[in-house]
């Protein structure tokens, strides 16, 4: 959702030339669930970001902790991201993004929470009206675990988002165009708003099997979670 905002975002100076804009973000998350996959309890996360016109580049942060489905584990680490890309106005109501992610862990070895993702993002968003919107963002990569195999996922969500409130729905597998690719779909419901300096949010997300044996082998059913989430950017 970050990089599908920056890529609709322009910025020019009073000559109409582009100029550089930075901007940063912090904040913290009551669990770290992403595209449906509990990745870890309770989490800081934090990002930079700059724009220069269409273009885009930024990096985001997150800690995470042992045992990602409870409370009381130790530190595991960190995340870092970094993303690049491309964003350009198709029509007056319609815009589209095309651009690169990939994710990295601190820790390594045998032991390690994950190891390396690279994937090509695009995307695509539909102002339905001044307060509806649609977006759709597929993403295609090649996922390195820490026994070095390689396995290729791609994934699809379909976001509608009212003045602040959001349904998405995710879909794994798309193409299953290899034999070990995740193959599951999870939704997800929110809302967020800003007050004062801060942005808060509340979401429910609902995710198959599959999705939940990803972060930990031992569920043996469908996972629902409640999360809440405060930032701030400056």
């Amino acid at each position: 959702a970050g990089i599908a905002l920056l890529a609709m975002s322009s910025f020019a100076s009073a000559d109409g030339h582009s100029e550089i804009s930075y901007s940063a973000n912090l904040g913290f998350m009551s669990d770290y669930i992403y595209r449906g996959i509990h990745q870890s309890s309770s989490s800081a996360m934090g990002g930079f970001d700059i724009e220069y016109g269409s273009f885009y580049l930024g990096t985001w942060f997150a800690d995470l902790q042992e045992g990602g489905w409870g409370s009381g584990g130790s530190h595991r680490g960190f995340e870092y991201d970094v993303y690049a890309g491309f964003g350009f106005d198709i029509t007056d109501s319609v815009s589209g993004y095309v651009g690169y992610t990939i994710y990295r862990y601190t820790d390594k070895g045998a032991a390690a929470f994950d190891d390396d993702y690279d994937e090509v993002n695009v995307g695509v968003s539909l102002a339905l009206t001044d307060d509806i919107s649609l977006s759709l963002d597929y993403s295609n990569g090649e996922n390195t675990a820490t026994d070095q195999s390689e396995t290729d996922y791609d994934i699809l969500t379909t976001t509608i988002e009212y003045m602040g409130a959001y349904f998405t729905y995710g879909d794994w597998g798309v193409s299953e165009d290899d034999a070990g690719e995740t193959d599951a779909e999870y939704v997800e419901i929110g809302y967020s708003r800003t007050v004062g300096d801060f942005d808060l949010g509340g979401a429910f997300v609902l995710s198959e099997k599959e999705l939940a044996q990803a972060s930990d082998e031992d569920e043996d059913g469908d996972f629902s979670r409640f999360v809440m989430t405060i930032s701030t950017g400056f």
